[in-house]
Order: structure tokens, then C-alpha cells, then sequence
């Protein structure tokens, strides 16, 4: 049945059928072409006849969102880890226009592609940022399932980060070779160990650092921003309220380095109240991701220096974790999932790529 009524911007025609899924409202400049268009539908309809255009118009057509605003909400609706953050920061540029309706196995590919050909990544650093994407996709899914049905990334095949032969043969154009994950599995000996404690006699602070970043396996972050309340001394523990992943942990300590933390705070108690009971000097407070990025990076370099001086070669600070974590296998018997509990891993595949053991310590343990 059709109904048409005068408006102030034309006439208004509203048709109401058993075959259409809802009633039909559409304007016209005059009534004339109101009851022409209306006489020509009751007629098909009459017919069991419904044009495709109208069943088009009737399907709501999907919300288009831009990547960025993807990745905006899911950053305010979750307590998201640190390092997916950053992660989330660095491929921002690349697909933050990005609309969601072209985000497809296709488009996943694709991304992919690029991040070897044109960036030239290494294969975990691919991993690591499809990781973080993927995740806040995943949120999507289940969030808003009208924007976006499907994760892409999720349907990449597994290995889908080491590169082809095509890879290489275009790379190989450009002078390049493909990447490859180089795992490091560098050890702090005995003898070098002496070494650096022994040019930091003289320097506190860089000793206590790093000390406790050998026998604790606490990450350099979760170091220089200790607070004297996250320290129990009598229980022998260190709370670490935020880390890499987003989760808490405690941390038990090796008897050394608790009478070393005891005797430096205090013999620094001033110092360590004058900058707001931080443990270390090296950072401001600032919990902001740059302010933190900087501190970081001057300390790795600090400490490159001082591993260089001390006549230590081809030292990385996160190199003390490795150590640190090794010793937890080789001198004592605590299960893999609670030497996790201890260095914070979530996926124990990842912490055994740190037990990297001697093979000298390994054949001591055979007949």
C-alpha cells in the first residue's frame, strides 16, 4: 500500500509490503513522479517481483573504520602491555589509513611483503609486530563484529615471516640478502664478570645496577625504575607493579645482592629521598613511553662503555637476563614454568631459548 504526503523539501512516498523487509520511504520533486514510480512497484510487487536494487538498499552496508581508529580504541578500552604499545606505535604510519573494509588474507599478505622487501626485517621482528596487530584485531572481532567479522592476520600461514625465494630474488636486485633471526646466546664468564665489578668499584650506582640485573634476570626497564617500597629485604623479594607484558610478578633475590641493595640504600638514603625514594638515579619519574625510551638507550650505551673499558667485548646489557636466567637452570632445580615465574616469561618456548647452557655443565650432569 502506497501513501504520499506533501513535505516543505517535496513529496514523500512510503510503500508498505509483505515482500519488502521493511516499509519503503523515498522523495520525489512532484507528485507525479510519486504516484509513477509507486504504480510501477505495486506492479512488480503484485507480481511476487522485488528489484534488486531495493534488496541492496535494505542490506545495511558495513561500518567502514580506519586502522588507526582500530587501534585508538582498543588502546583506551585495554590495559595493554607496554611492549605492544610500542609495537602498536611503530606500524601505526604504515597502516593507519588503512580503511577495514579492504583488511584481507590479501591485504595481510601484502603487509607482510613489505615489511621484507622494502623494510628488509628480520623474521621475529615480522612475528612481533603481526603479533601486536593481530591482537588488537582479535579485540575487534569480538568488540565490534559489524566492523570487523574476520582477522586477516590470523589466517596467515605458519612461517609466513621467513622469506621466499622470490623474497630473495628481489632482494637479491637491490644487493641485499634476506634476513635471517639471529639468536644471541652470549654468556658472562667468571673472569669477566670479576672484571667489570672491578672497574665499577668505584661507582655505586653502576655496580648495584649491574649486579642486580645478573642475578635477578630483571629486564633493564624493570631495574632503573625500582622504588624502595617495591623491596622486601627480610623476605628477600623485589614487587614489580608493571613490566614488559602487563603483568606483575615477584621477584625472590640471591642472598648477595640482598645485602648489597640493603647496605646501598642505606648508605644512600638522602640521595634516594631527595629523587622521590627511586632506587637509581638514572630516571626522572617519567612514566612517558619517550622519557622511558631515553633512559634506556643512554644506559645501554653507558653500560656498552664500561663492558668496553672493563676489556668485556661484544656485551649487551639484556645479555645480563640471558646470563642470569641460564644460572637459574644450572644452579638449581626449579621447573621451567617457575624459573618463569622468576624472569616474567609468558611463553616458555621463549624462555627456553635463554637456557642456552654450557656444554661442559650439561656433560657434568651425565655418567
Amino acid at each position: 500500500m502506497a501513501t504520499i504526503v506533501k513535505r516543505p523539501y517535496g513529496y514523500q512516498l512510503r510503500i508498505s509490503h509483505r515482500l519488502l523487509p521493511k516499509d519503503l520511504w523515498a522523495t520525489f520533486d512532484t507528485k507525479e513522479a510519486a504516484e509513477q514510480y509507486a504504480r510501477q512497484l505495486e506492479g512488480l510487487l503484485a507480481q511476487g517481483i522485488v528489484p534488486a536494487a531495493l534488496l541492496e538498499r535494505e542490506t545495511p552496508k558495513q561500518e567502514i573504520w580506519t586502522v588507526q581508529r582500530c587501534i585508538l580504541e582498543y588502546l583506551r578500552h585495554n590495559s595493554v602491555p607496554l611492549s605492544d604499545q610500542k609495537l602498536l606505535d611503530t606500524v601505526m604510519p604504515s597502516v593507519a589509513k588503512i580503511g577495514t573494509g579492504s583488511l584481507n588474507y590479501d591485504w595481510a599478505e601484502a603487509w607482510v611483503r613489505d615489511m621484507k622487501r622494502i623494510n628488509h626485517l628480520a623474521p621475529g621482528t615480522i612475528r612481533k609486530r603481526q603479533g601486536a596487530l593481530a591482537r588488537c584485531f582479535d579485540w575487534m572481532t569480538r568488540k565490534h563484529p559489524e566492523i570487523m567479522a574476520q582477522n586477516p592476520l590470523r589466517l596467515l600461514k605458519r612461517g609466513f615471516a621467513t622469506y621466499t625465494e622470490a623474497d630473495a630474488d628481489l632482494l637479491a636486485a637491490q644487493g641485499k640478502a634476506p634476513r635471517v633471526d639471529e639468536e644471541r646466546d652470549r654468556r658472562v664468564c667468571d673472569d669477566e664478570e670479576a672484571r667489570i665489578v672491578a672497574f665499577l668499584q668505584e661507582s655505586d650506582d653502576e655496580r648495584l645496577f649491574f649486579e642486580l640485573a645478573l642475578q635477578s634476570a630483571m629486564r633493564m626497564r624493570e631495574c632503573y625504575t625500582l622504588y624502595v617500597s617495591q623491596v622486601d629485604l627480610p623476605k628477600r623479594t623485589i614487587f614489580l607493579d608493571r613490566t614488559k607484558n602487563g603483568s606483575t610478578r615477584q621477584v625472590p633475590l640471591p642472598t648477595p645482592i640482598v645485602q648489597h641493595l640493603s647496605t646501598y640504600i642505606r648508605n644512600n638514603r638522602k640521595a634516594i629521598t631527595d629523587r622521590e625514594n627511586r632506587i637509581f638515579p638514572y630516571w626522572s619519574g617519567d612514566r612517558d613511553g619517550h622519557a622511558l625510551d631515553v633512559t634506556t638507550r643512554n644506559l645501554s650505551i653507558r653500560f656498552a662503555r664500561i663492558f668496553r673499558l672493563a676489556g668485556v667485548l661484544d656485551l649487551h646489557f639484556h645479555d645480563l637476563r640471558h646470563e642470569a636466567t641460564c644460572r637459574l637452570y644450572e644452579r638449581t632445580k626449579l621447573s621451567d614454568v617457575l624459573i618463569a615465574k622468576i624472569t616474567g616469561h609468558k611463553d616458555i618456548r621463549m624462555l627456553r631459548r635463554y637456557a642456552s647452557l654450557r656444554g661442559s655443565d650439561l656433560a657434568a650432569h651425565l655418567w
